[in-house]
């Protein structure tokens, strides 16, 4: 112990001593420690932390598919007539299956109303998720019935900070969507579902069955399930695609899922299906900051290297005095140690700092980063990792740099051994620098080719607001008549060129599937047509700017028309009438409700609603006045400057008409639009940011090479300047040492790109693993930093003087 003690002591001195190199290498082990604790904090807490529930891994999100369909809902959802069947047959997999929504509420406190997110879910949702409630209980298993009195359970977060935690809430009426709910129980801290978003629990009733004879219709739903012990995800999924099947097809359930296959019913553990949409980019992001980390190690492998062979006349005069190579070896490892003990508590420090911005810069939907924290399993990472990292830099210079031989003092410059060693760990920092940068151009190039797709509207100067109206004020009567009296006294401001509604915004959750029969003039069957509907006002499509490709757009007029004017997308002329005119055609039957004959009066660009990512899909446009009632009205406002400006009036005009209304996600559309790819510009930033740092950190171990290797070669330089060689020759020399070894390591990360870029295919838009672009401006890049690295070393070397180093000889 004494002589661990005296070595370390010795290493503080040492460390004292030489401050420029200490804190160059304690910075390097910093950066790379406290960027990997980050990202470790930020995996841990996102994908290896246990959900809060109990055996929480025994639970399993259920959704349907019909292979090669494309299916128009977002969402991934379970049938109702699968469920019944599954449910009927008693499932030998499943110790319990639950079925939910997630809504949003208008809920009525003193003071006035708030919209308040929850879900509505089946009874058995809590028994699955083995919840227990802190005070009162849980839905009954007759809750979702028809007549039953509206009942609600509140999250703890509720009750605490809505009802100062009353232990007299349970009883309660508590007004929501404006019909009394009776509050029966309040759940334990902590727990949520399906999200921490959600405050509080309705029951949900899935549509009824069928009875014999009746018109099946299906309905989506979202379901969980928990597994039987034993049993796997793979046997659930299986059991539930043979009771999919026993119902068969239907054209409802072509409508919700596409038509496609035979249906196939998937079982996917909870926190895999929590964590699908981040689960690429984080382990993309993890392998970037481990290759970071491995570029800091060799830094400062190299610059122990470098000070080992400054210290050569002290490891021989030591081995001269009786030092065995093993104590001096010990010695050197002790001295990493100090580095790594200090390298690590900075790290810690940056690390910490990380996981705290890490909630404010990832985006919004970003799931569970709440469980983000310094929690003690990351604390005992950021050590391992300090101490593998000083093995890691520290062992082999610790290793070859106590020479035994007295001889060794009088040498200077390089022996072979040492200069492989670090020609190599440079050629490791350029590899994993251009593999890196190669990535991160790839994820920039499909970052800006999904910015750039084209949406089919004009996303600029439009402000977007949902308008929630009670049940008692959502009559088609009075809900036409709010929208036609805002619009109006928005129409009349100056600042705004055009105002609309309807049920349908871009990136909005409403979806309104229809489904109808169109004349065929080939087969003479019917073709039924399925297609997302959207009732709108006119001046809707001048508000959104959708683009006119044919005809006209619905005018005033159309309202009292004979017939029901229709505007189709090109997906649906495309799928629909390829090879008929579009414009003019009528439909005996009508399309949508109104009972008139339908005519098609225009053609508009495709809209992808869903998102920039998302396929076409065939819609047709309604005039709203067709007498549906909206308790959710979509407003668009096209504005002459900025729309926030006209957000005030928006909310005025509103709560003037209808004060039980509530106002919701009054936002800029171009606001929308980001946030839809704000997970991909996160994983874009940050690659990029782990790529600069290593093409630094690289170049950085580039220069100190360089530069210590040109002070020992003063006197090959000063004799080459003497025996005729410029100061030009002198830099070529240089720069050609460092350009090789940047050269070999190029080679090297691109064949390592080439073979493992094709991973983050599922994370790219517009882009192949192998696309040229990226290819090509990484290497370059590095050319560029490596060159720069070599200029001071080289100019260094050429203002070498002959005179001076020849008679220091």
């Amino acid at each position: 112990m004494e002589t661990l003690l005296n070595d370390a002591r010795y290493a503080l001195t040492i460390a004292r001593r030489n401050k420029g190199f200490t804190l160059s290498a304690v910075l390097t082990l910093a950066l790379g420690i406290g960027a990997t604790t980050a990202v470790f904090a930020t995996v841990h807490g996102v994908l290896l932390r246990p959900l809060p529930y109990p055996d929480a891994d025994r639970l399993v999100r259920l959704f349907e598919e019909r292979p090669g369909a494309v299916a128009p809902l977002g969402d991934r959802f379970l049938n109702s007539a699968t469920y019944f069947a599954w449910v009927e047959r008693e499932p030998r997999t499943l110790a319990g299956m639950a079925v939910y929504r997630e809504q949003a509420y208008t809920v009525g406190f003193e003071g006035g109303s708030a919209r308040l997110p929850g879900a509505a879910v089946s009874p058995e949702l809590f028994s699955v998720l083995r919840a227990t409630p802190v005070m009162g209980q849980f839905f009954r298993p007759d809750a979702e019935r028809t007549g039953a009195e509206p009942t609600v359970v509140l999250s703890e977060r509720l009750w605490r900070q809505r009802f100062a935690s009353d232990p007299d809430v349970l009883g309660r009426r508590l007004l929501i969507d404006n019909r009394p709910h009776t509050v029966i129980g309040v759940t334990q801290h902590g727990f949520y579902f399906p999200d921490r978003r959600a405050l509080l629990w309705t029951p949900y009733a899935v549509s009824v069955r069928p009875g014999p004879g009746d018109v099946r219709k299906d309905s989506p739903a979202s379901a969980i399930g928990r597994l039987k012990p034993g049993a796997t995800p793979l046997q659930a999924a299986a059991e539930g695609t043979a009771a999919a099947r026993a119902v068969g097809q239907s054209l409802s359930a072509d409508l919700l899922f596409g038509k496609g296959g035979p249906p196939v019913v998937r079982a996917q553990r909870l926190i895999d299906d929590v964590t699908a949409s981040v689960r690429p980019a984080l382990q993309v992001i993890g392998i970037g900051v481990l290759l970071v980390l491995l570029v800091a190690c060799a830094n400062v492998a190299n610059l122990l290297l470098s000070r080992g062979i400054a210290r050569q006349r002290e490891f021989a005069v030591r081995a001269a005095l009786g030092a065995t190579r093993a104590r001096l070896t010990t010695q050197l490892l002790t001295e990493t140690l100090v580095l790594a003990v200090a390298g690590g508590t900075t790290g810690l420090l940056l690390g910490w700092a990380g996981t705290v911005a890490v909630p404010a810069l990832a985006p919004h939907d970003f799931p569970r980063l709440e469980d983000v924290q310094m929690a003690s399993g990351v604390v005992v990472f950021a050590v391992v990792a300090s101490v593998m990292s000083a093995m890691l830099a520290g062992l082999v210079p610790a290793l070859r740099a106590p020479e035994s031989h007295v001889s060794v003092a009088s040498t200077t410059g390089f022996s072979r051994g040492r200069s492989r060693m670090r020609d190599g760990l440079l050629i490791a920092e350029a590899a994993i620098a251009v593999l890196l940068l190669i990535g991160a151009t790839l994820l920039g190039r499909s970052f800006v080719r999904l910015t750039h797709v084209d949406a089919g509207y004009d996303p600029t100067h439009v402000l977007t607001a949902r308008i929630f109206l009670p049940p008692d004020s959502a009559s088609p009567e009075r809900s036409a008549q709010l929208l036609e009296t805002v619009l109006r006294r928005l129409r009349s401001m100056p600042a705004v060129s055009a105002a609309g509604g309807g049920n349908m915004m871009p990136l909005g959750e409403s979806s309104f599937l229809s489904g109808f029969e169109l004349p065929s003039r080939d087969s003479g069957k019917p073709v039924v047509a399925r297609v997302l509907e959207y009732a709108v006002t006119p001046g809707y499509a001048e508000a959104l700017g959708l683009r006119l490709r044919e005809g006209r757009l619905l005018t005033e007029k159309d309202a009292a028309s004979a017939t029901s004017a229709v505007v189709v997308n090109e997906e649906f002329a495309r799928l629909y009438l390829p090879l008929e005119r579009t414009v003019g055609r009528r439909y005996p039957t009508g399309l949508g409700s109104s009972g008139k004959v339908a005519e098609i009066v225009g053609v508009v660009a495709n809209v992808l609603k869903d998102g920039l990512t998302a396929r076409p899909q065939p819609e047709i446009y309604l005039m709203l006045q067709n007498g549906m009632p909206m308790r959710e009205i979509n407003l668009l406002v096209r504005t002459k400057g900025d729309p926030l400006a006209v957000a005030p009036a928006v909310g005025t005009f509103v709560t003037e008409e209808e004060p039980s209304a509530a106002i919701a996600e009054v936002a800029p559309l171009t606001r929308l639009i980001s946030a839809s790819v704000a997970q991909a510009r996160f994983a874009m930033v940050v690659l990029g940011t782990f790529a600069i740092l290593a093409l630094l950190l690289a170049g950085g171990g580039l220069y100190a090479v360089l530069a210590y290797a040109v002070s020992q070669r003063r006197r090959e330089f000063g004799v080459r300047s003497a025996l005729g060689a410029d100061r030009s020759a002198l830099i070529v020399l240089v720069l050609r040492e460092g350009l090789s070894v940047t050269s070999i390591g190029l080679v090297i990360g691109l064949t390592a790109a080439a073979l493992l870029t094709r991973f983050l295919e599922g994370m790219l838009f517009g882009v192949t693993p192998l696309d040229g672009g990226a290819f090509a401006a990484a290497p370059v890049l590095l050319v560029v930093v490596a060159a720069a690295a070599c200029i001071g070393p080289a100019r260094r070397a050429a203002r070498t003087d002959p005179a001076e180093v020849l008679r220091s000889t």
